[in-house]
């Protein structure tokens, strides 16, 4: 009898800590996205950025999202979004309160940036913390950010 309430209060605290340290726990956004590593993003510029303007590929390389980047560069460097329309044209992310921190706006552009991205959606209007929790960009962290 004794083992199995240690067995039960084991799990529960185990499961107390998961959540705790969850990424999605953190209201800083780039803390929940799989691009939180310089390396990463320096990867993802390398290999997927064909067409992507350079004061774009800045920006993202510095962690921060701007008009224009592509789901896929607001998905590294975020993760995805808590919350988001059945059409997927807007994103939300909230804190673990439910307090909404940033909700992005998406559209089509006029033209693809290459040939075989037709359908790809670039961000059109941020609305809330353009940041994502973030501090805002030092001139010495950002000298092409000029947001």
């Amino acid at each position: 009898m004794k083992f199995s309430h240690l067995c039960a209060l084991s799990f529960g605290a185990l499961m107390l800590f998961g959540c705790t340290n969850s990424k999605y726990s953190s209201p800083v956004l780039i803390e929940r996205g799989v691009g939180q590593n310089e390396y990463e993003r320096e990867y993802f510029i390398s290999k997927e950025s064909m067409g992507i303007d350079k004061h774009l590929q800045n920006t993202f390389k510095q962690g921060y999202i701007e008009e224009g980047m592509t789901t896929d560069m607001v998905n590294l460097l975020w993760g995805p979004p808590d919350h988001e329309t059945a059409d997927g044209m807007v994103w939300e992310y909230f804190t673990r309160e439910g307090k909404l921190i940033t909700r992005l706006f998406w559209k089509y552009p006029e033209q693809a940036r290459l040939k075989g991205y037709e359908g790809e959606k670039v961000l059109d209007k941020i609305e809330g913390d353009r940041y994502g929790g973030s501090p805002a960009p030092s001139s010495s962290r950002s000298s092409t950010y000029d947001h």
